[in-house]
């Protein structure tokens, strides 16, 4: 690809982005253990 010497505002949104998945990620397995806990406490 052509360097358009605008690296660095890119790499920065990357990050950004890269930032906000992971915590998406995080909440939503903290989610769906607590769900499946509860689940598993209703059957029980």
């Amino acid at each position: 690809m052509a360097d358009h010497g605008t690296t660095g505002g890119v790499t920065k949104a990357h990050a950004a982005t890269y930032d906000r998945v992971m915590a998406m990620l995080k909440w939503g397995t903290l989610a769906c253990i607590l769900l499946a806990a509860f689940v598993i406490w209703l059957i029980a």
